[in-house]
């Protein structure tokens, strides 16, 4: 299923999320994540459309989590 799945060279990022408890409580993670996917994508010139799947993982529950996926996908311009 996976075989052809690569993460390149500067392709990642590392999100926000190490301070979810502090300054951080009060966002919405999916929203804050699209956004900072959004935002990224943008500033390596990527167009968000080269996702053919988006994989979200959550481990607190946000609240509208159950299509987080999907949601984060049209958030980021990916959907």
């Amino acid at each position: 299923m996976l075989s052809k799945a690569y993460i390149p060279y500067k392709g990642y990022y590392s999100s926000p999320f190490a301070r979810w408890q502090g300054s951080m409580a009060n966002e919405h993670a999916i929203i804050l994540a699209a956004e900072t996917t959004k935002r990224w994508l943008a500033e390596k010139n990527m167009d968000p459309a080269v996702f053919d799947y988006v994989y979200l993982g959550l481990t607190v529950h946000q609240h509208q989590g159950f299509y987080g996926g999907p949601w984060a996908a049209g958030l980021m311009g990916a959907g």
